[in-house]
């Protein structure tokens, strides 16, 4: 037995890794970049800051910035593409037009056949055809823009290096100007001010670095805490960290000054201060200084304004160039790790989704965990449900075959077997919910307000209460079928030599149908448990929508109307480890069900 299970958790393996490559195609077949696809439909190359950033980030987190299976960008040289990338990303629309009309009319030095180079390796549509045609020119230019700047984020730290190089140079201010817009495109968070929610230790370097870069230059501009202060600040770091509630967290923060800034970067940069408290501390830091540490610029930005800049991405780059620069070991790495699907194989196996690409952030796996939570009763009170239900049904019609009980019975299921959870949960509500007819139970979730104070028995009362209905919906449906599967599985049973025996040697009828008949009729019942529970997931979708349910069904209903891909993906997945359990689940029932089936046998065969 435990070798067959062994093989069978073994199996799952490839089966697994199939599931990863459908989920990565859906992820490659799913819609483009937004700035693109509205440049595409003829509308403006403009995209509302929140609307970008979102993208930008959930790109990030879906490692969309890199090749598809392999990479070679680390053996590349990006400083071409980048140079010509950053002069244009420095010049508005209109300088852009009369780059084009220059490069249409002559393109004879070095640095114009550089330029025309890459604006034809890009994407953009009829490109030589536009740039012939002089009132073309004008659209063509928003279109470079626009094209120049996703060339920028999908090269990502790859063209970090070639743009670093492009500010220590002594370029004209608009290339550099360009370059560091070019850097913001590449890095969308160079500079880490705070933790998440939940802190991490992984967070730890790169928020130590992005305070320390800043309190180099800022410590002049404060004076030394006395020692009484600094005792007292102590005492009121250790209250904050015991604090639970987040939005008293900030209040109390608020009643400190700026100028207590010195102890909270002591605390922040000091070696043995607990995590907690390290968050605490850039919380506060970021509350009183709002990221001091600018890495855009405008346009018609100044000389002055430029190299202040420039300085932050210089010690940006300084404080990660192992990342920006690897060694020849990590870029052979690289060539099979650092890609879309090597990244997406390694979230799924190690169960690290990523975050939400909706606004909130929030991490896929605690999402998916609070909708689980609330499903699986609910999965679990159906399963028993339609099984109690269901098995004693087929085995009376089977036992009373051709009978009013079994007709009455027949026709009954065929009945419910026709109507889609999502009507009986619409009748439910109507009937027995809104008051047009009855008002028995709840119209939505699984718990009254104000139940948390109760007891164990009435807080379960009440969530039986609530679950009712929805339960009911869930169970209908496969109830039906399983009866009907139970019912025919009792009559190929009931008249075989061994039942006959059994009659004839004097046992009850009930010892006949209980021992020899149910037994032996369950093993096709058990194989549709490998279906049906997968079936019920799908089938809770719109029974919890229906009924408000915070559940894994209308979550996967949210993240396929708002387009959250890790979180369906991450769906997709789990979905598939309960089908291949399921089918684990099934199998080791048959030996429960029927003794004369033993894998063990066939293991040792083998």
């Amino acid at each position: 037995m435990w070798s067959y299970l062994v093989r069978r958790l073994l199996l799952m393996i490839p089966t697994l890794f199939g599931v990863t490559i459908v989920s990565f195609v859906i992820m490659q077949l799913a819609p483009g970049d937004p700035l693109l696809m509205q440049l595409d439909s003829g509308g403006a190359a403009g995209q509302s800051a929140q609307t970008r950033e979102a993208f930008l980030l959930q790109k990030r987190d879906l490692k969309l910035d890199k090749p598809l299976v392999l990479n070679f960008n680390d053996y590349r040289d990006f400083s071409a593409p980048v140079a010509a990338a950053a002069h244009l990303l420095g010049l508005t629309q209109d300088q852009v037009a009369a780059e084009l009309n220059t490069l249409a009319d002559d393109a004879g030095d070095s640095a114009s056949k550089a330029r025309l180079a890459f604006l034809r390796s890009l994407p953009i549509s009829d490109f030589n055809h536009r740039l012939s045609q002089a009132k073309q020119r004008e659209g063509l230019a928003a279109a470079v823009l626009a094209y120049a700047r996703v060339y920028c984020e999908d090269t990502g730290s790859h063209g970090v290096p070639a743009a670093i190089t492009l500010l220590k140079s002594d370029a004209d201010l608009h290339d550099q100007i360009g370059a560091i817009r070019a850097l913001e495109y590449m890095v969308p968070e160079p500079f880490r001010y705070t933790f998440s929610r939940t802190p991490l230790a992984g967070e730890t370097p790169l928020v130590e670095t992005t305070w320390r870069v800043w309190w180099e230059r800022a410590k002049a501009n404060f004076a030394p805490l006395d020692a009484d202060r600094q005792h007292a600040l102590a005492k009121r770091m250790t209250a904050l960290a015991a604090e639970t509630d987040r939005q008293k967290l900030f209040d109390d923060l608020e009643q400190f000054d700026r100028d207590d800034t010195p102890f909270f970067i002591d605390v922040l940069l000091g070696d043995k201060t607990p995590l907690d408290e390290k968050a605490i501390a850039a919380m506060f830091l970021l509350l009183y200084n709002n990221k001091p540490l600018q890495v855009d610029v405008p346009l018609d930005a100044s000389p002055e304004e430029v190299a202040r800049v420039s300085r932050n991405w210089l010690a940006h780059y300084n404080a990660r160039h192992g990342e920006y620069q690897p060694t020849g070991s990590e870029k052979l790495w690289h060539v099979v790790a650092d890609t879309q699907y090597a990244h997406m194989v390694w979230r799924l196996v190690t169960f690290n989704f990523g975050r939400s690409a909706l606004k909130t952030r929030e991490p896929v796996s605690e999402k998916l965990w609070k909708a689980f939570v609330v499903s699986a009763p609910l999965m679990l009170l159906a399963e028993l449900v339609i099984y109690l239900v269901a098995v004693p049904v087929g085995v009376v019609c089977a036992v009373e075959r051709g009978r009013a009980i079994d007709r009455v019975t027949s026709l009954g299921l065929f009945f419910l077997y026709s109507i889609p959870p999502v009507v009986a949960g619409m009748l439910f509500l109507l009937y027995f919910c809104y008051g047009d007819y009855l008002k028995v139970f709840p119209m939505q979730r699984l718990h009254s307000d104000g139940t948390e104070t109760l007891g164990l028995l009435p807080w379960l009362a009440d969530y039986l209460w609530h679950a009712f209905l929805p339960v009911t919906c869930l169970s209908l449906f496969s109830l039906a079928g399983i009866a009907m599967y139970a019912r025919s599985a009792m009559l190929d049973v009931i008249h075989q030599d061994y039942v006959r025996t059994a009659r004839a040697k004097g046992l009850s009828p009930a010892v006949v149908v209980l021992k020899h008949v149910v037994r032996n009729g369950l093993i096709p019942i058990i194989t549709l448990f490998a279906s049906f529970l997968p079936a019920m997931l799908g089938g809770s979708v719109l029974v919890e929508y229906l009924f408000n349910i915070q559940g894994l069904g209308l979550l996967s209903f949210v993240s396929i109307e708002q387009k959250d891909f890790p979180t369906l993906m991450a769906l997709i997945y789990i979905d598939a480890i309960v089908v291949l359990l399921s089918i684990l689940l099934s199998d080791m029932l048959y030996v429960a069900a029927d003794p004369r089936i033993s894998f063990g046998s066939q293991g040792a065969s083998e």
